[in-house]
């Protein structure tokens, strides 16, 4: 799996994988939602980051900054997704 610009077939997919990757994060920290939901979220978010690892990895090698900012915009959207606490703003 590679983000390549000649392949946008590829390249969609690849995002799409890092998009469901967000979302089921998301779920395995939502303390809403059943033990075993996140439990299996954990599992698939486990299996998706082995897939997209080697993606990371290149990008990393390639541009170094933009892998950062990447991870931040990553942690930000799982922050993003999770429900606010009761007695805390936001």
């Amino acid at each position: 799996m590679r983000l390549t610009h000649d392949d946008f077939g590829r390249s969609a997919r690849v995002l799409s994988h890092v998009g469901a990757f967000v979302e089921r994060a998301a779920h395995a920290t939502n303390p809403s939602h059943s033990r075993f939901g996140r439990a299996g979220a954990a599992v698939s978010v486990a299996t998706l980051g082995a897939r997209l690892l080697p993606v990371g990895w290149r990008l990393f090698k390639r541009n170094p900054a933009v892998s950062i900012v990447v991870l931040v915009g990553i942690a930000m959207a799982v922050a993003l997704a999770r429900p606010g606490r009761p007695g805390r703003p936001g």
